[in-house]
């Protein structure tokens, strides 16, 4: 039972350390700092061909976000399915053993 235990904590621990969680995916205020930064400037007024490409450019932005969203979202649903699987298949185990037991109890 020990050994079954032990198999299943090392799982988890291990799909716990397979989801990296670094500071670069985390960092999406940095555009904005720069923007609010450059705010106070005389050359702060744009052409509207400017206006236009910032439009694009934020547009552009909002859907690489909404990406890395998606992608955060696939990987940790893998991890989830993963750890499904494992525990299906220790379940499968210990079921098992339970048979053989109750087996060997009745002979």
């Amino acid at each position: 039972m020990n050994k079954l235990i032990s198999a299943l904590f090392a799982a988890c621990v291990l799909a716990a350390c397979a989801s990296p969680n670094s500071a670069g995916n985390m960092a999406i205020g940095d555009d904005s700092a720069a923007i609010k930064a450059g705010r106070n400037r005389m050359s702060a007024e744009l052409s509207r061909s400017e206006l236009e490409q910032q439009r694009r450019q934020r547009t552009n932005t909002a859907e690489e976000i909404a990406l890395e969203e998606q992608k955060r979202r696939n990987k940790h649903e893998g991890i989830r399915d993963t750890m499904r699987t494992t525990s299906g298949g220790l379940g499968v185990i210990n079921e098992a053993i339970g048979t053989i037991r109750n087996l060997r109890w009745g002979f």
